[in-house]
Formats: structure tokens, C-alpha cells, sequence
């Protein structure tokens, strides 16, 4: 897992709600969204066409918003809106006491339940 912030306060200071941030983590682009329901974290790369999803837009649907061509992807199950293209991969969050808020790195499945307290 990798230490992305020290601790929430922190992650909702550099990311505010309704936003969206690139990280770059053990090379690979993640976009980070801040939702009213928390944080996620999931491949930036569109799974239509590539396109930046952080460049995208949040819904109060809890979704993210392709840019390009307005794919809509739930934060929780990782699911296009309409089924028109794979689901998007997510990577789990934990949010501890001890160790603020990390992202486990490996994890290359559609998103489900993203995030996890400890």
C-alpha cells in the first residue's frame, strides 16, 4: 500500500468534494475522486477510449463523467452508466487512524467497495 495523505483532513484540504485529482502512483496514472460519499481511486485512463477521466466531471450520482464522449462511471461498482464499454478499474482506499489514508496499488478489478476503514 501506498501513504497517499497523512490523514483525511489533509485529503479533503487537497482534494475538496466534487473534485477530481491525478496522482501518479508506483507509475501508473490514478485519478482520485472526492465524493459526498468519500474518496475513490481508479485508473485515470477512460476504458472507451483513453481519455483522461480527470478531466472529467462528478455527478451527484456518485459518478464520474468522461469528458469525450460522456461515459458516465459509477465510483462503487466501476459500471458505464448505459453498458457501452467495460467497467472502469478501481484500487481499494484505506483510511486508518494510525496511518491517514492509502491506496492499495495492485488492485486491477472493477471497483467495488473502495473504501475501507481500519
Amino acid at each position: 500500500m501506498i501513504k497517499i495523505f497523512s490523514s483525511l483532513e489533509e485529503a479533503s484540504n487537497s482534494i475538496p468534494v466534487g473534485s477530481l485529482r491525478l496522482l501518479i502512483i508506483d507509475g501508473k496514472k490514478i485519478t482520485m475522486a472526492h465524493s459526498e460519499d468519500g474518496f475513490y481511486a481508479f485508473e485515470n485512463e477512460c476504458p472507451h477510449q483513453n481519455e483522461p477521466l480527470h478531466k472529467g466531471t462528478l455527478t451527484a450520482f456518485n459518478e464520474v463523467v468522461c469528458r469525450l464522449h460522456h461515459y458516465r462511471f459509477n465510483l462503487q461498482t466501476g459500471m458505464e452508466a448505459n453498458n457501452q464499454c467495460r467497467p472502469m478499474s478501481g484500487y481499494a482506499i484505506i483510511v486508518s487512524f494510525h496511518t491517514g489514508l492509502q491506496v492499495k496499488s495492485i488492485m486491477m478489478q472493477p471497483a467495488n467497495n473502495l473504501i475501507k476503514r481500519s
